[in-house]
């Protein structure tokens, strides 16, 4: 997970999400010692499945990361071969 200058963390999750294949998700502290959930993508598999590596940000708080598997399903033995994903607006602070 990253964190950032106002404590809000980022992360992926592996099997959650609408569709199983993981999620993009921000936890912003709630100001009473816990944090609000924020569920920010949920893969589908073509845009891929299986988050793997940690998550970087830019300075204009896009986050960037990669899937496992997911993307082209015609190559990569019909799992496909993974992505590198962006997502966008992403609140910086």
């Amino acid at each position: 997970m990253i964190m950032d200058a106002n404590g809000n963390l980022y992360g992926t999750t592996a099997y959650d999400g609408a569709d199983g294949l993981g999620t993009v998700f921000k936890l912003s502290p709630d100001g009473h010692g816990g944090y609000l959930y924020t569920d920010l993508h949920d893969f589908t598999g073509d845009d891929g499945e299986y988050p793997g590596a940690p998550l970087i940000m830019d300075q204009e708080g896009n986050l960037y990361g990669s899937t496992v598997y997911g993307g082209d399903f015609e190559d990569c033995e019909g799992l496909g071969c993974g992505v590198v994903f962006e997502i966008t607006g992403v609140e910086w602070q």
